[in-house]
């Protein structure tokens, strides 16, 4: 008489190839979400650029955080009850000779740590032919070995 079902051997093969397509699957899902959260911290960016902004046209100066409502310099996009960035204003020193210029930096905090790369954006109203920019918003990232680049990136970890 025959026996029905699995062998130990072919019942190991099956949860060997399960346990590798978990693991994939796991270490893609947290590329994506460090992607996914680094898309909120330009989002996060943009919108307080756009504070920025509208402070700039009411009053002809340049507001702290604490004026446009970031008290704190934390982006409002959590997770769960955790900040994913913290934003930092810089007037001062963002480009050499423009009073008009200012700069803006993302640092991942949180768990997106895991993340390591700021992101930046450099305003610089003045004409691209002076200021050495291609447009009036410069979008920069810092690398993890501290390299400025040009453009946000949507790769983790580079």
């Amino acid at each position: 008489m025959r026996q029905k079902g699995f062998s130990m051997k072919e019942l190991m093969i099956a949860v060997l190839i399960l346990a590798i397509i978990t693991t994939l699957a796991v270490r893609n899902f947290g590329k994506s979400r460090l992607k996914t959260n680094r898309e909120n911290g330009v989002a996060c960016l943009v919108e307080v650029q756009k504070r920025i902004e509208d402070y700039y046209n009411r009053y002809f100066a340049y507001p702290t955080l604490s004026q446009i409502g970031y008290s704190s310099g934390n982006c409002p996009i959590t997770q769960g009850s955790t900040q994913l960035y913290t934003i930092s204003i810089n007037t001062t020193t963002a480009v050499a000779n423009c009073t008009l210029c200012y700069s803006l930096t993302a640092s991942p905090s949180g768990v997106q740590a895991q993340d390591e790369s700021k992101l930046l954006l450099t305003i610089d109203p003045r004409d691209p032919s002076t200021s050495g920019f291609t447009t009036a918003y410069h979008k920069q990232h810092v690398t993890p070995a501290g390299v400025t680049e040009d453009g946000w990136i949507f790769q983790p970890g580079q």
